[in-house]
């Protein structure tokens, strides 16, 4: 990882992303960088601020999705 953080583009591209995995990974990247130093505490509390409750949402939102698809399989199953 020899690019430089941007903070702010951190956090924006964190805003921005709907895929669960994408934003894990983005999370995985921040912790990367701050177990070698090449960001500080700082810079891992501010995107903590922004990816985790992104996260949760995004993960609440995927167990309604995957919920609600599981009950019309069943609903279908059920009258056939």
């Amino acid at each position: 990882m020899t690019e430089h953080f941007d903070l702010i583009e951190y956090q924006q591209m964190a805003r921005e992303m709907t895929c669960p995995k994408k934003l894990f990974a983005l999370w995985e990247e921040v912790c990367y960088r701050y177990d070698h130093r090449e960001i500080g505490r700082y810079e891992l509390e501010e995107m903590k601020v922004v990816i985790w409750p992104n996260l949760k949402a995004l993960s609440a939102l995927r167990s309604i999705v995957n919920g609600t698809a599981t009950g019309v399989r069943q609903t279908r199953q059920q009258s056939g």
